[in-house]
């Protein structure tokens, strides 16, 4: 009997498996972003970074703004809750929140430091905006119809 080779859990990577079901490449990726993912996260749940809340006027009310997609996505996915405008991607809805969280983090720190922020917030925000706008207007979240 032949065994299949495991191969990495990674959307379409068909390398083996090298630690915690992914390629040695794909490992190495998520342990590279674990810090900054955590701190978004944080972020999320507290409304702080680095234990201050953002001094960036700006930041602060997107960041006010995200944690309350944030909450809604996490009592649908922690309490099997319905949404009506989430449906079914509240899972996403998380994945898009950390990114930009992540990405508002770093701008918060730049800023502190004196600093501008890198140019991936503003794309970050229009992807993540774009489909929070899209979900509200009844469609999926890439602006496509939803089906009936």
């Amino acid at each position: 009997m032949v065994r299949k080779k495991r191969e990495c859990k990674k959307n379409g990577c068909s390398e083996s498996i090298y630690l915690g079901e992914l390629c040695k490449k794909h490992y190495e990726e998520k342990v590279a972003n674990e810090p900054g993912r955590k701190g978004a996260i944080k972020a999320l749940h507290m409304g702080k970074i680095n234990g201050y809340p953002p001094e960036n006027p700006e930041l602060r009310d997107e960041l006010f703004r995200l944690r309350k997609w944030w909450d809604r996505a996490c009592d649908v996915l922690n309490y099997n809750k319905e949404d009506e405008v989430l449906s079914d991607e509240a899972q996403y809805a998380t994945d898009w929140c950390i990114a930009l969280a992540q990405e508002i983090v770093d701008a918060e720190i730049a800023f502190r430091n004196g600093n501008n922020p890198s140019k991936s917030l503003e794309e970050t925000r229009e992807w993540v905006w774009e489909r929070f706008h899209n979900l509200e207007a009844g469609l999926m979240s890439n602006g496509v119809n939803r089906p009936t």
